[in-house]
Protein backbone atom coordinates (compact mmCIF):
# COMPACT_ATOMS: atom_id res chain seq x y z
CA UNK A 1 0.00 0.00 0.00
CA UNK A 2 2.52 2.05 0.85
CA UNK A 3 4.79 1.64 -2.13
CA UNK A 4 1.45 2.70 -3.95
CA UNK A 5 1.77 6.19 -2.47
CA UNK A 6 5.09 6.69 -3.18
CA UNK A 7 4.60 5.40 -7.05
CA UNK A 8 2.02 8.36 -7.36
CA UNK A 9 4.05 10.62 -6.65
CA UNK A 10 4.53 13.68 -3.47
CA UNK A 11 1.04 14.92 -2.24
CA UNK A 12 1.09 18.51 -2.66
CA UNK A 13 0.04 20.24 0.35
CA UNK A 14 -1.33 24.00 0.56
CA UNK A 15 -0.84 25.74 3.83
CA UNK A 16 -1.28 29.24 4.73
CA UNK A 17 0.91 30.71 6.78
CA UNK A 18 -1.61 32.18 9.58
CA UNK A 19 -2.33 28.18 9.87
CA UNK A 20 1.31 27.88 11.46
CA UNK A 21 2.01 24.04 9.99
CA UNK A 22 5.25 23.94 8.92
CA UNK A 23 5.40 21.80 5.26
CA UNK A 24 9.10 21.23 5.25
CA UNK A 25 9.09 19.69 9.30
CA UNK A 26 5.94 17.74 7.91
CA UNK A 27 7.61 16.63 4.84
CA UNK A 28 10.93 15.30 7.30
CA UNK A 29 8.44 13.35 9.43
CA UNK A 30 6.09 12.08 6.90
CA UNK A 31 9.04 10.56 4.99
CA UNK A 32 10.56 9.07 7.97
CA UNK A 33 7.69 6.94 8.67
CA UNK A 34 5.40 6.81 5.83
CA UNK A 35 7.79 5.82 2.60
CA UNK A 36 5.82 8.67 0.65
CA UNK A 37 6.33 12.44 0.14
CA UNK A 38 4.57 15.89 1.01
CA UNK A 39 5.50 19.00 -0.82
CA UNK A 40 4.33 22.33 -0.66
CA UNK A 41 1.23 23.18 -3.45
CA UNK A 42 1.98 25.78 -5.92
CA UNK A 43 0.03 28.45 -7.64
CA UNK A 44 0.06 32.30 -6.68
CA UNK A 45 0.97 33.12 -2.84
CA UNK A 46 -2.24 34.68 -1.96
CA UNK A 47 -4.15 31.13 -3.55
CA UNK A 48 -6.77 29.90 -0.80
CA UNK A 49 -6.60 26.51 0.00
CA UNK A 50 -9.71 25.33 -1.59
CA UNK A 51 -8.84 27.48 -4.98
CA UNK A 52 -5.59 25.67 -5.09
CA UNK A 53 -7.04 22.25 -5.15
CA UNK A 54 -10.02 23.05 -6.91
CA UNK A 55 -7.70 24.57 -9.57
CA UNK A 56 -4.68 21.73 -9.75
CA UNK A 57 -2.32 23.53 -7.81
CA UNK A 58 -2.21 21.00 -4.18
CA UNK A 59 -2.97 17.53 -3.55
CA UNK A 60 -4.09 18.62 0.13
CA UNK A 61 -5.33 21.69 1.58
CA UNK A 62 -6.38 22.87 4.97
CA UNK A 63 -9.76 24.29 5.42
CA UNK A 64 -12.67 25.94 8.12
CA UNK A 65 -15.30 23.96 8.04
CA UNK A 66 -17.47 26.48 7.96
CA UNK A 67 -16.60 26.78 4.12
CA UNK A 68 -19.61 26.10 1.89
CA UNK A 69 -19.31 22.43 -0.01
CA UNK A 70 -17.58 22.57 -2.96
CA UNK A 71 -17.58 19.52 -5.76
CA UNK A 72 -14.42 17.79 -5.99
CA UNK A 73 -12.94 18.16 -2.83
CA UNK A 74 -13.34 15.28 0.53
CA UNK A 75 -12.26 15.85 3.81
CA UNK A 76 -9.19 13.22 5.38
CA UNK A 77 -9.91 14.43 9.61
CA UNK A 78 -10.31 17.61 11.19
CA UNK A 79 -7.31 18.69 12.39
CA UNK A 80 -7.44 21.41 15.29
CA UNK A 81 -10.09 23.63 16.35
CA UNK A 82 -9.03 27.30 14.96
CA UNK A 83 -10.27 29.89 17.75
CA UNK A 84 -11.84 33.66 16.86
CA UNK A 85 -8.80 35.96 18.33
CA UNK A 86 -10.30 39.59 17.89
CA UNK A 87 -7.86 42.44 18.31
CA UNK A 88 -9.04 46.45 18.36
CA UNK A 89 -6.86 49.17 17.83
CA UNK A 90 -5.53 51.06 21.00
CA UNK A 91 -8.10 54.28 21.56
CA UNK A 92 -10.38 52.69 19.32
CA UNK A 93 -14.28 53.05 21.00
CA UNK A 94 -16.55 50.56 19.36
CA UNK A 95 -18.89 51.94 21.69
CA UNK A 96 -18.52 55.80 20.37
CA UNK A 97 -18.40 54.47 16.47
CA UNK A 98 -21.80 52.86 16.88
CA UNK A 99 -23.49 55.74 18.46
CA UNK A 100 -21.51 58.28 15.89
CA UNK A 101 -22.24 55.86 13.07
CA UNK A 102 -18.15 55.97 11.74
CA UNK A 103 -16.78 53.09 9.63
CA UNK A 104 -14.99 50.72 11.10
CA UNK A 105 -12.53 49.38 9.18
CA UNK A 106 -11.74 45.48 9.80
CA UNK A 107 -9.00 42.77 7.93
CA UNK A 108 -9.67 39.79 7.87
CA UNK A 109 -6.67 37.55 8.40
CA UNK A 110 -5.74 35.57 5.37
CA UNK A 111 -9.78 36.30 4.04
CA UNK A 112 -10.32 33.34 6.32
CA UNK A 113 -14.48 31.81 5.62
CA UNK A 114 -14.88 31.54 9.52
CA UNK A 115 -13.80 35.45 9.73
CA UNK A 116 -16.34 36.57 6.79
CA UNK A 117 -18.52 34.49 8.19
CA UNK A 118 -18.53 36.39 11.80
CA UNK A 119 -18.31 39.43 10.43
CA UNK A 120 -21.22 38.89 8.00
CA UNK A 121 -23.37 37.45 10.94
CA UNK A 122 -22.56 37.70 14.70
CA UNK A 123 -20.62 41.27 14.65
CA UNK A 124 -23.22 42.74 12.69
CA UNK A 125 -26.12 41.53 14.12
CA UNK A 126 -25.32 41.24 17.55
CA UNK A 127 -23.70 44.87 17.59
CA UNK A 128 -19.97 43.52 18.79
CA UNK A 129 -18.99 46.05 15.78
CA UNK A 130 -20.48 48.93 14.42
CA UNK A 131 -23.33 48.26 11.88
CA UNK A 132 -21.09 49.84 9.12
CA UNK A 133 -17.80 47.70 8.56
CA UNK A 134 -15.32 48.47 5.97
CA UNK A 135 -13.44 45.29 5.32
CA UNK A 136 -10.00 46.09 3.80
CA UNK A 137 -7.96 43.76 1.64
CA UNK A 138 -4.08 44.60 3.75
CA UNK A 139 -3.49 45.03 7.02
CA UNK A 140 -2.54 48.76 7.67
CA UNK A 141 -0.60 48.68 11.40
CA UNK A 142 -1.80 51.79 13.46
CA UNK A 143 -4.52 53.05 10.70
CA UNK A 144 -6.84 49.18 10.59
CA UNK A 145 -9.22 49.77 13.26
CA UNK A 146 -10.22 45.58 13.79
CA UNK A 147 -8.38 42.73 13.25
CA UNK A 148 -10.41 39.10 12.98
CA UNK A 149 -8.05 36.06 13.39
CA UNK A 150 -9.20 32.53 12.98
CA UNK A 151 -6.39 29.87 14.19
CA UNK A 152 -5.50 27.42 16.96
CA UNK A 153 -4.52 28.85 20.07
CA UNK A 154 -0.81 28.92 20.44
CA UNK A 155 0.75 31.29 22.51
CA UNK A 156 4.24 30.24 20.87
CA UNK A 157 2.82 31.96 17.48
CA UNK A 158 1.54 35.01 17.11
CA UNK A 159 1.94 35.96 13.80
CA UNK A 160 -1.38 37.87 13.44
CA UNK A 161 -0.62 40.21 16.53
CA UNK A 162 0.22 43.77 15.83
CA UNK A 163 2.18 46.11 18.73
CA UNK A 164 -0.83 48.88 19.42
CA UNK A 165 -3.60 46.00 19.39
CA UNK A 166 -5.66 45.09 22.23
CA UNK A 167 -7.68 41.55 22.20
CA UNK A 168 -11.37 42.24 23.18
CA UNK A 169 -13.86 39.59 24.08
CA UNK A 170 -17.22 39.07 22.59
CA UNK A 171 -18.80 39.46 25.89
CA UNK A 172 -18.03 43.08 25.72
CA UNK A 173 -21.25 43.34 23.32
CA UNK A 174 -23.23 43.34 26.37
CA UNK A 175 -25.78 40.69 28.19
CA UNK A 176 -28.18 39.99 24.93
CA UNK A 177 -25.39 40.04 22.14
CA UNK A 178 -22.84 38.07 24.45
CA UNK A 179 -25.61 35.86 25.03
CA UNK A 180 -26.70 35.44 21.01
CA UNK A 181 -22.83 34.63 20.12
CA UNK A 182 -22.13 32.11 22.93
CA UNK A 183 -25.81 30.04 22.16
CA UNK A 184 -27.57 31.51 19.11
CA UNK A 185 -24.91 31.55 16.43
CA UNK A 186 -24.35 27.82 16.42
CA UNK A 187 -27.76 27.67 15.84
CA UNK A 188 -27.40 29.80 12.67
CA UNK A 189 -24.00 27.96 12.05
CA UNK A 190 -23.91 24.57 13.43
CA UNK A 191 -19.90 24.53 12.32
CA UNK A 192 -19.63 27.43 14.65
CA UNK A 193 -19.29 26.73 18.75
CA UNK A 194 -18.99 29.22 21.76
CA UNK A 195 -15.37 28.78 23.72
CA UNK A 196 -13.42 31.06 26.14
CA UNK A 197 -9.82 31.55 26.09
CA UNK A 198 -8.86 31.27 29.24
CA UNK A 199 -7.38 34.42 30.85
CA UNK A 200 -3.31 34.87 30.70
CA UNK A 201 -3.13 32.50 27.86
CA UNK A 202 -1.27 34.80 25.99
CA UNK A 203 1.14 37.37 27.21
CA UNK A 204 -0.92 39.84 25.33
CA UNK A 205 -3.26 43.05 26.14
CA UNK A 206 -6.73 42.36 26.57
CA UNK A 207 -5.75 38.78 27.69
CA UNK A 208 -5.85 39.28 31.70
CA UNK A 209 -8.88 38.53 31.67
CA UNK A 210 -11.08 35.28 30.19
CA UNK A 211 -12.38 36.15 26.46
CA UNK A 212 -15.22 34.95 25.47
CA UNK A 213 -14.99 33.75 22.01
CA UNK A 214 -15.78 31.36 18.87
CA UNK A 215 -14.54 28.20 17.51
CA UNK A 216 -14.22 26.17 13.76
CA UNK A 217 -12.97 22.69 13.08
CA UNK A 218 -10.81 22.60 10.78
CA UNK A 219 -10.26 20.35 8.59
CA UNK A 220 -7.17 18.65 6.11
CA UNK A 221 -8.77 18.01 2.78
CA UNK A 222 -8.41 16.58 -0.43
CA UNK A 223 -8.82 16.31 -4.01
CA UNK A 224 -11.49 13.86 -4.56
CA UNK A 225 -9.61 12.60 -7.49
CA UNK A 226 -6.44 11.15 -5.15
CA UNK A 227 -6.03 7.72 -5.27
CA UNK A 228 -8.02 5.94 -2.48
CA UNK A 229 -5.07 4.17 -1.42
CA UNK A 230 -2.91 6.64 -0.91
CA UNK A 231 -5.34 8.81 1.19
CA UNK A 232 -5.93 5.40 3.46
CA UNK A 233 -2.05 5.45 4.38
CA UNK A 234 -1.84 9.43 5.01
CA UNK A 235 -4.98 8.69 7.54
CA UNK A 236 -3.27 6.12 8.76
CA UNK A 237 -0.03 7.90 9.70
CA UNK A 238 -1.60 10.79 11.33
CA UNK A 239 -3.89 9.23 13.37
CA UNK A 240 -1.46 5.83 14.46
CA UNK A 241 1.80 8.00 14.72
CA UNK A 242 -0.21 11.02 16.29
CA UNK A 243 2.75 11.26 19.12
CA UNK A 244 5.49 12.04 16.33
CA UNK A 245 3.17 14.95 14.49
CA UNK A 246 2.43 16.43 18.01
CA UNK A 247 6.10 17.03 18.97
CA UNK A 248 6.35 18.52 15.70
CA UNK A 249 3.15 20.99 15.73
CA UNK A 250 1.66 20.37 19.65
CA UNK A 251 -1.21 22.76 19.17
CA UNK A 252 -2.21 21.17 15.64
CA UNK A 253 -1.35 17.83 15.56
CA UNK A 254 -2.63 16.93 19.36
CA UNK A 255 -5.98 17.19 18.46
CA UNK A 256 -6.23 14.66 15.72
CA UNK A 257 -8.56 11.77 16.59
CA UNK A 258 -10.58 9.42 14.51
CA UNK A 259 -13.42 9.98 17.20
CA UNK A 260 -15.58 12.80 15.31
CA UNK A 261 -19.25 13.41 14.13
CA UNK A 262 -19.23 13.23 10.09
CA UNK A 263 -22.63 14.31 10.17
CA UNK A 264 -21.35 18.03 11.07
CA UNK A 265 -18.40 17.72 8.25
CA UNK A 266 -19.37 20.36 5.73
CA UNK A 267 -17.22 18.50 2.60
CA UNK A 268 -17.71 14.48 2.86
CA UNK A 269 -15.23 11.98 3.70
CA UNK A 270 -12.43 10.93 1.11
CA UNK A 271 -12.93 7.30 0.25
CA UNK A 272 -9.60 6.21 1.69
CA UNK A 273 -10.47 8.14 5.10
CA UNK A 274 -13.62 6.78 5.07
CA UNK A 275 -12.08 3.05 5.17
CA UNK A 276 -9.75 3.66 7.31
CA UNK A 277 -12.04 5.02 10.19
CA UNK A 278 -14.03 2.01 9.64
CA UNK A 279 -11.84 -0.37 9.40
CA UNK A 280 -12.66 -2.10 12.65
CA UNK A 281 -16.57 -1.49 12.63
CA UNK A 282 -18.56 -4.32 12.40
CA UNK A 283 -20.02 -5.99 9.31
CA UNK A 284 -23.98 -5.48 8.12
CA UNK A 285 -24.23 -8.98 9.33
CA UNK A 286 -22.39 -8.51 12.72
CA UNK A 287 -24.24 -5.24 13.01
CA UNK A 288 -27.62 -6.70 12.49
CA UNK A 289 -27.01 -9.93 14.19
CA UNK A 290 -29.32 -9.65 17.12
CA UNK A 291 -32.18 -8.36 14.48
CA UNK A 292 -31.24 -11.07 12.30
CA UNK A 293 -31.39 -13.66 15.16
CA UNK A 294 -34.56 -12.34 16.45
CA UNK A 295 -36.55 -12.86 12.89
CA UNK A 296 -34.95 -16.45 12.84
CA UNK A 297 -36.61 -16.81 16.05
CA UNK A 298 -39.96 -15.24 15.35
CA UNK A 299 -39.86 -17.45 11.60
CA UNK A 300 -39.47 -20.88 13.73
CA UNK A 301 -42.30 -19.83 15.98
CA UNK A 302 -44.65 -18.69 13.34
CA UNK A 303 -43.33 -22.05 11.44
CA UNK A 304 -44.43 -24.27 14.61
CA UNK A 305 -47.42 -22.23 15.08
CA UNK A 306 -48.51 -23.14 11.33
CA UNK A 307 -47.33 -27.00 12.10
CA UNK A 308 -49.40 -26.93 15.42
CA UNK A 309 -52.71 -25.63 13.57
CA UNK A 310 -52.66 -27.97 10.77
CA UNK A 311 -52.20 -31.04 13.36
CA UNK A 312 -55.08 -29.81 15.29
CA UNK A 313 -57.24 -29.16 12.38
CA UNK A 314 -56.10 -33.02 10.66
CA UNK A 315 -56.66 -34.22 14.12
CA UNK A 316 -59.93 -32.45 14.87
CA UNK A 317 -61.07 -33.98 11.19
CA UNK A 318 -59.76 -37.40 12.35
CA UNK A 319 -61.92 -36.59 15.49
CA UNK A 320 -65.17 -36.50 13.42
CA UNK A 321 -64.71 -39.47 11.18
CA UNK A 322 -63.98 -41.24 14.52
CA UNK A 323 -67.72 -40.44 15.26
CA UNK A 324 -68.98 -41.74 12.44
CA UNK A 325 -67.67 -44.88 13.22
CA UNK A 326 -69.50 -45.00 16.47
CA UNK A 327 -72.76 -44.06 14.64
CA UNK A 328 -72.12 -47.07 12.15
CA UNK A 329 -71.44 -49.38 14.52
CA UNK A 330 -74.24 -48.67 17.17
CA UNK A 331 -76.83 -49.09 13.91
CA UNK A 332 -74.85 -52.56 13.45
CA UNK A 333 -75.85 -53.35 17.00
CA UNK A 334 -79.78 -52.43 16.55
CA UNK A 335 -79.67 -54.62 12.92
CA UNK A 336 -81.15 -57.74 15.09
CA UNK A 337 -84.13 -55.86 16.33
CA UNK A 338 -84.91 -53.38 14.00
CA UNK A 339 -86.32 -53.22 11.02
CA UNK A 340 -83.55 -53.02 8.04
CA UNK A 341 -85.49 -50.57 5.84
CA UNK A 342 -84.98 -47.80 8.73
CA UNK A 343 -81.63 -48.90 9.36
CA UNK A 344 -80.99 -48.61 5.68
CA UNK A 345 -82.24 -45.34 5.58
CA UNK A 346 -80.13 -44.49 8.72
CA UNK A 347 -76.89 -45.79 6.19
CA UNK A 348 -77.97 -43.38 3.39
CA UNK A 349 -78.63 -40.32 6.06
CA UNK A 350 -75.32 -41.01 7.51
CA UNK A 351 -73.15 -41.36 4.35
CA UNK A 352 -74.96 -38.23 2.86
CA UNK A 353 -73.34 -36.20 5.99
CA UNK A 354 -70.41 -37.31 5.36
CA UNK A 355 -70.43 -36.30 1.96
CA UNK A 356 -71.50 -32.67 2.94
CA UNK A 357 -68.76 -32.13 5.64
CA UNK A 358 -66.09 -33.72 2.78
CA UNK A 359 -67.31 -31.12 0.69
CA UNK A 360 -67.08 -28.37 2.80
CA UNK A 361 -63.19 -29.58 3.92
CA UNK A 362 -64.71 -30.48 7.79
CA UNK A 363 -62.76 -34.19 7.10
CA UNK A 364 -60.23 -34.81 5.10
CA UNK A 365 -60.74 -37.75 2.18
CA UNK A 366 -58.16 -39.89 3.96
CA UNK A 367 -57.49 -43.19 5.39
CA UNK A 368 -59.90 -42.77 7.92
CA UNK A 369 -62.17 -41.55 5.91
CA UNK A 370 -61.53 -45.10 3.42
CA UNK A 371 -61.85 -46.72 6.22
CA UNK A 372 -65.52 -45.19 7.44
CA UNK A 373 -66.48 -46.10 3.96
CA UNK A 374 -65.35 -49.70 3.76
CA UNK A 375 -67.12 -50.24 7.18
CA UNK A 376 -70.11 -48.21 5.54
CA UNK A 377 -70.31 -50.51 2.83
CA UNK A 378 -69.89 -53.91 4.76
CA UNK A 379 -73.12 -52.32 6.90
CA UNK A 380 -75.08 -51.65 3.98
CA UNK A 381 -74.77 -55.22 2.55
CA UNK A 382 -75.63 -56.86 5.92
CA UNK A 383 -78.45 -55.00 5.91
CA UNK A 384 -79.58 -55.16 2.58
CA UNK A 385 -79.44 -58.93 2.97
CA UNK A 386 -81.00 -59.32 6.10
CA UNK A 387 -83.87 -56.79 4.16
CA UNK A 388 -84.12 -59.78 1.07
CA UNK A 389 -84.21 -62.79 3.65
CA UNK A 390 -87.48 -61.22 4.79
Amino acid sequence: MLSGCERGGPLRLHALTYQQIDVTALQAAIASEGHFDIVPGGGPADLSSLQALTEGYADLGIIDNSTPFQSGVRTVIPLYRSVLHLLVRDGVSLAQKRQTGEDISVYVVNDSHAGQTFLSLAAQRAGILANRLHRVNQLQSGVTDVIVYFGPINPQSTPWYQPGYSLVSLADAGEAAAEFLREGVSLLVPQLKSMEIPALTYNLPGNERPLQSLSVATLLVSAKAIDEERIYALTRLLVEQKPLFAALEPDIFSWVSERFDREKLNFPLHPGARRYFERDEPTPLERYADSINLLVYLAILLATGVVGLLRWRTQRKKDRVDTFYSRLLVIRERSPHEPAAELLEEVRQLELEAYRLLIHEKLSADESFRIFTDLLGSIRAELQAKAAAV
